[in-house]
């Protein structure tokens, strides 16, 4: 099973993509599981840092989408693209 995370600060491009997505992944890909973590403004730029020095990740983005086990998948355009070509969505 994979778990995605997408987080982001709120009203980013990409982000509503990446929620509906999400959501459907969600629903129809029981070996997947979509978390979402929204952030203010004022708290991304620390939020951002924390998960990019923990899991070793030097580029960063917004939304910035990676899997629980540490692997970067990137910004909202490239989960878009990651997503067509791993489901065919």
């Amino acid at each position: 099973m994979v778990t995605y995370v997408v987080a982001s600060k709120a009203h980013q491009p990409y982000l509503s993509e990446c929620q509906i997505l999400g959501e459907y992944l969600n629903k129809n890909a029981p070996d997947v599981s979509v978390q979402f973590v929204i952030k203010d403004s004022s708290e991304w730029k620390e939020f951002l840092n924390s998960v990019c020095r923990s899991y070793g990740f030097e580029k960063k983005s917004c939304p910035i989408i990676y899997t629980l086990e540490g692997s970067l998948i990137g910004s909202g355009a490239d989960f878009v693209e990651h997503v067509r070509e791993r489901y065919d969505k």
